[in-house]
Formats: C-alpha cells, structure tokens, sequence
C-alpha cells in the first residue's frame, strides 16, 4: 500500500488547481503518483489582461490537455479524471460558486463538470474544493486513525476548513449547496493598535476573513498599517507580487522582536483562533484541529506560538480551563507535501465509491439489532441541444436497454414527427413501437394515466428491453413519465420536449405528476430521465400561444437567476413567439441559455429538500388561476401570478418599481395577461394556504429586489394584503395601466 491510502483500482488522473500552481499526475494502482508536471496557475493577477471568461476557457483548456496526456484509452476501465480545485464548489454537482483567487471579485458561478463533459463525454468527471481533498489526504494518516472526526484549516492564499469523519471519509456538505467550512467568508470585525479596517475580499465582498488574515490580505493589512506603525518597508507595492516577501518581511521582524511585528501577527491571528473556538464549542466530536497552508508554514514557529496562546485566552468554556495544555494537544501544526491535492482528489473521489464493507461482515443486524442501510447513489443525465433522430440513436444505444424502444407521443405531434423519427431509429437497427397518448392538460389525469399504463401492459414492456420515449410537450413529459415511473417500479426512458416550455422548464428537471382531486401536480414522483433532448425543430408547428406559455418560463428563470439572459430576452422580445426565430442563432441561444440557468437553479435541489426555490417565482398561485380559471394556460397563470408577486413586492418597499416596470412592460411587449377577473382573492388566499402544506409550513412566497438575483422569501402574507395587492392588480388592468 501507498503511504499516501489505499491502492486504486486503476490508474486514475488527478489535477490540482492552486492559486499558485496548477498541478497534475497520473495515480498508479499501487497509490502512487507517476507523471508528475506543474505550471504557474492562471489566474486574474498575473493575467489581468484575460477577461474572466477566457481565464475559464484556460482553465478548460489546461484540464482537457492534461486528461489527454494522462489517461490511458485501451485499459477496458471508465476513464476517471479528479480535480482539486482551490474555490467554493458545490461537491454535489461540481459547479464552481466562487473562485475569487483565481478569477477576481467579479467571479460568477460556473458549471465547471458541465462545461468537461460536454468536451470529454466519455470522461468520469470529479470536481471538489482543494480543502476536502486536503481532509481526505489527512484521513488517511495513521497518526489521525485513532480520531473518530478531524477538522483540517488551511490558511494559504484563501481560508477554509473542513471536518472529516475517519472511519467513512466522509465530509458533510450543506444538502444542496455542496460546501463546508468557507470560513474565509465569514464577515468580521478586524481591529489592530486601535485601528479597525475595512478590506476588500477576492470574491469582492468586504470585511471577510479572507481579507486580514489569508495569505493575500496579511499583505494588505501590513500596508495599510505601514504609516501608522512606522514600518515603511510593509508598503512596498512589490509585496502583492510575491507572496514570499511579506513573510519575510515580517518573519524578520519578529525574530528581531519588533513590538509592531507581533501585533500584527496577533491581530491576524485571534480571528483564526475565535474560528477554531467556534468550531470545537458546536462540534465536541472533532478530536483534532489540523492547520496547514502557506501562512503557518512561511512563519513557523511564531505563528504556531501565536495561535495556541490566542486559544488558550479565549478558552474553551468549562473544558480548556481545566487542562492548561489543552490546545497544545488539541490542534496539530501539519506540513503537507505538494502533491497533497493531487493525492487528496484521489482518494476523496474513490472514498464516494459504494462500500460494500456491511455485506463483508460490517455492523449487521444479527449482532447489533441495527443496522443503517446505505447505498451509493450517484444521479446524472444528459440535456443535449441536437437533432432529436440522430440523438435518440446515439442515446438508446448507449442505454443499452433493448432494441424496442416505447415512443409515446403526443397525437399531434405523432401526426407531424412520429413516421420520420420511427424510420431514422428503423434504420439504425432498432425496433420502435409508436403508440398516441392524449395531449395538453387532460393528459395529465388519473384516466390518461391509466390508459398509457394499459398501453405499456399490452406491449408487454420489460424494465430493461423496453426504453421509453416521451415525445411531446410538458404535460406529456410529466403524464408518460409519471407512468414510466410507477411501472414495474420504473422503467429508463427518454425526455423529448416538443414545446417551448418543455424545452426550457419542463423537460429538464426531476419532478412527473398529473393533476388529481381538482389539484395541480397532486399525484407524483421525483423520476428523472436517462437523458433529455432539446431539438427546436419541433417549434415549427407549436401555436403561438402556447409558445407564449414558454416565453413566461424564459421570463421567470431570467428574472430569478441571469440578468443578462432577461436583457436578451427584452431585446428580441417583438419575435419570442415566432418559431422562425429559434432557428437563428440569438434563438437557440436563448433557449441553451434559458434551460441552462433552470438546470442551475435546480442543480443540488432535484429532491426539493432546500424549500426556499427561487424557481417557485410565479408559480404560488399559478395552480389555482389555471385550475380555477379553465380559460388560462399554464404559461399565463404564471405570468399573473408573476405581476402579483411585484405587486405584493412593490407594497413592500421590497420591489422597485423600476424592476417592477421593467418586467411588466417585457410581459405586456410579448402579450402575457397580468390579470384575470375570473379569479377571486378570496381563491388565492387559499391556494397560498394549500402552497404552505408542501413548502414546510411556510408561505415561502417569492418577492423580487432585482433582477437575476434570487428573491426574497416571506412567510407573512395575510388575506388583506393579498387582497389589496390583487384588487390593485386587476383595477390596473381594466384601466390599461399596467
């Protein structure tokens, strides 16, 4: 065995990706790393002329290459590339949410897994935060193999900690954010000689953590101070250039004892101190607090002593006091190897591997009258802008679920589409049944759904020789789905959305359901697809209002997460309803971009477990105007409940009404309705009370500050409130004004 963990089962490539250094290797079966190479990293300081979008086509750029170099084609193995990335990454689906060392304050989030695979397909993608990697490389330590929970900081370039449970290697993560332990970000109160500061952070914030006592800002609050203490040298531009000179700098001061040496270096150090404080006061499981980085490393001794003698004053309520060395024993100043992140990557990704260590002769229930019943489950599916014929062969063959594959189409679109598309799979080898299901809304009924269940019996559909394939618009998708669902406990199938708003909402996510007891969407299940197929193709034949029902979905994701997607949107908002125009290149624009922000709002929350959605904007009491009002589609139902929520959001002082207006005027340019007469208050009021029963027991009602940000949720809408807003909204509307 390697002494850096367990072997692997193949060779398997790592890239580490550092605010100094970008580093790769090959990981042997046997656990060590072979092929070593490293570069100085691209990032928004020694590149300041690359804009943000070219430092990440760099980054692609560099992990492409180096997967290519370092993975084998012909070993018979799933090609496997981890990644150690030093920025805030939602471990669950590998989006980059901020990496301001490399790309400045401005960074945005970035879908960095999303953007490989769709250049490498056939590449097994692991993207992590570099401090879980670090605690992964620490797990495996024999020193800390007697801890049942370590806590590793690293104070480097940025700030960050991460707990880690030895015996699983597992590192909790917030369920659908991904991410543990920023506490570089955490605002604080920076005070020094009597002096309080304010420093910019790189992700642009101000006041974090990161900007006083990281690698990057100690610099920074040594220039700031140089004047008031009288340290010159401490202003030198050049220190920003080379982060090894502000360590020498102080380091000498120090040895030399310079008072205004150690008050800085106890400055920066107390709020590291009260984070660690924090840390062991919630969580009396961690047994050791490993500090690593470049800070600690680069000052030594003097920042080791520094930092157990701000611990041992703050102290640890009724434990510390009554053992004078406790923190002495408890936080253990570790040097960690370069190859650290490449070796962590590793096995951070293997450890996610499912164990099957209970059926080995793990904790059973014959022994212990308990057992926790756990399995590895990784969820993944592909959403492909292409040529539906084309695509769907490539995809049922990759299935490999059978050459019979179950088309259920929408009666119309079976009309236009089914024939061509049964002869291009004809051709392909397969053997296709075309079968008609019931369209639009009465689709999505307990009857429909019985019918296209009958459908699958007579076939005789088998859970693994019979693929499906919905074909059609969101009710469709959502009626055959729920039905693919429910058979013999599910069958794979394929999403092909042939309206707009299952292009950019329906087709993309998780959720199936039909309506049931006079509810919408009562009935249902969290059933993704194999893999979607976005194909504008079918557009061509879509009637212009429930095309419009589409552009009210475009609207909605744009508002609640991409400023820049609704500026498109406005300006090409005289052709949204033509499908002539979805064949240009601003059009398939649109819809990539617009169903692209709808997966990243939903990335991390398929299952709904974080409550508060930014995608619910329009859609509180979109159910109840179009069940109660059979004379609106979907699309328009959202739309009012939409300018509701402005309205609600305006009486507030929440909503601008510069927002307001601005979204209200791009609704009326497309010809959205803003109200209905049909519905009463009284009617909302109670469908905000059944919206409350599936959101936790809270309104969760979304209100907008602006636009392509996430809204503000609140809880304390009342019967008067919405009435008045409502009545405001439907006066408005008689008389033209909104």
């Amino acid at each position: 065995m390697s002494p850096h963990g367990t072997p692997a089962h193949h060779q398997h490539a790592v890239i580490d990706i550092g605010g100094t250094w970008f580093r790769s290797a090959l990981r042997e079966p046997d656990g060590t790393l072979s092929q070593l190479a490293k570069q100085p990293s691209v990032n928004y300081l020694n590149h300041p002329h690359l804009s943000q979008t070219q430092l990440r086509q760099r980054l692609i750029d560099y992990i492409i290459q180096k997967a290519r170099e370092l993975t084998l084609q012909d070993t018979g193995y799933p090609r496997r590339v981890s990644i150690s990335m030093g920025a805030a990454v939602n471990s669950h689906t590998g989006v980059i949410l901020n990496a301001g060392p490399l790309w400045g304050p401005a960074s945005e989030p970035f879908d960095l897994r999303g953007a490989l695979t769709r250049v490498g397909s056939d590449v097994q993608w692991s993207v992590i935060n570099d401090v879980t990697a670090l605690a992964a490389y620490f797990a495996y330590k024999p020193q800390y193999q007697r801890f049942k929970k370590i806590c590793v900081l690293t104070v480097s370039t940025g700030i960050a900690s991460r707990t880690i449970e030895i015996a699983s290697r597992r590192v909790p993560v917030h369920p659908t954010r991904g991410i543990q332990g920023e506490i570089g970000h955490i605002p604080i109160d920076f005070h020094v000689g009597g002096s309080s500061l304010d420093l910019p952070c790189d992700c642009g914030s101000q006041s974090h953590l990161n900007a006083y006592c990281s690698g990057r800002g100690i610099p920074r609050v040594m220039a700031r101070l140089a004047p008031l203490l009288g340290q010159q040298q401490w202003h030198s531009p050049a220190m920003h250039r080379d982060p090894a000179l502000w360590a020498r700098l102080l380091r000498r001061g120090l040895e030399d004892r310079q008072p205004t040496a150690g008050l800085l270096l106890d400055a920066v150090v107390r709020p590291i101190a009260q984070s660690i404080i924090s840390l062991l006061s919630v969580d009396p499981e961690v047994n050791q607090v490993v500090v690593t980085g470049g800070v600690p490393r680069s000052l030594g001794q003097f920042y080791k002593t520094a930092l157990i003698r701000s611990l041992t004053s703050l102290g640890l309520y009724m434990i510390s006091d009554e053992t004078p060395d406790y923190f002495s024993g408890m936080v253990d100043f570790a040097e960690t190897e370069a190859e650290a992140g490449l070796y962590g990557a590793a096995l951070a990704a293997e450890s996610m591997e499912p164990s099957c260590s209970d059926a080995a002769g793990g904790t059973s229930l014959l022994s212990h009258r308990s057992r926790q019943m756990a399995e590895g489950f990784d969820l993944s599916y592909s959403v492909t802008m292409a040529d539906a014929a084309k695509s769907l062969v490539g995809i049922l063959h990759t299935m490999g679920t059978g050459i019979q594959p179950v088309i259920l189409a929408d009666a119309t679109v079976s009309d236009i589409y089914g024939t061509t598309l049964k002869s291009e799979l004809e051709a392909a080898g397969f053997r296709p049944i075309l079968e008609s299901v019931t369209a639009g809304e009465s689709s999505k009924s307990w009857t429909a759904l019985e019918v296209i269940l009958r459908i699958l019996e007579s076939i005789g559909v088998s859970r693994n020789q019979h693929p499906i394939v919905a074909l059609g618009g969101g009710a469709v998708l959502d009626a055959v789905g729920l039905a693919a669902g429910l058979y013999r406990r599910g069958i794979p199938y394929v999403r092909v959305p042939t309206s707009l708003v299952g292009l950019i909402d329906a087709g993309v996510g998780a959720k199936v359901a039909i309506n049931l007891f006079n509810q919408k969407n009562r009935a249902g299940l969290f059933y993704p697809p194999k893999a979607v197929i976005l194909d504008v193709a079918f557009l061509e034949t879509l009637p212009t209002r429930f095309m419009l029902s589409g552009v009210a979905e475009a609207i909605k994701i744009a508002v609640v997460e991409e400023g820049s997607l609704y500026s498109l949107l406005e300006s090409h908002s005289d052709r949204l309803c033509f499908s002539s125009f979805y064949r240009t290149e601003e059009g398939l624009e649109l819809v990539a971009r617009a169903a692209d922000a709808m997966m990243s709002s939903l990335a991390g929350n398929l299952w709904e477990n974080q409550l508060n959605r930014s995608v619910d904007f329009g859609h509180t009491l979109s159910s109840v105007l179009e069940m109660t009002s059979h004379d609106l589609t979907h699309g328009e139902a959202v739309a009012i409940d939409m300018a509701l929520s402005l309205e609600i959001g305006r009486g507030r002082g929440i909503t601008s009404s510069s927002v307001a207006q601005r979204i209200v005027r791009l609704a009326r340019r497309v010809g959205l309705p803003l109200h209905t007469e049909s519905v009463t208050a009284d009617q909302l009021f109670s469908g905000l009370e059944e919206a409350v029963s599936h959101r936790g027991g809270r309104q969760r009602f979304p209100l907008i500050r602006e636009i392509g940000a996430p809204p503000v949720f609140v809880s304390d809408v009342v019967h008067g409130e919405l009435r008045e807003a409502w009545s405001r909204l439907v006066d408005k509307g008689r008389r033209g004004g909104l």
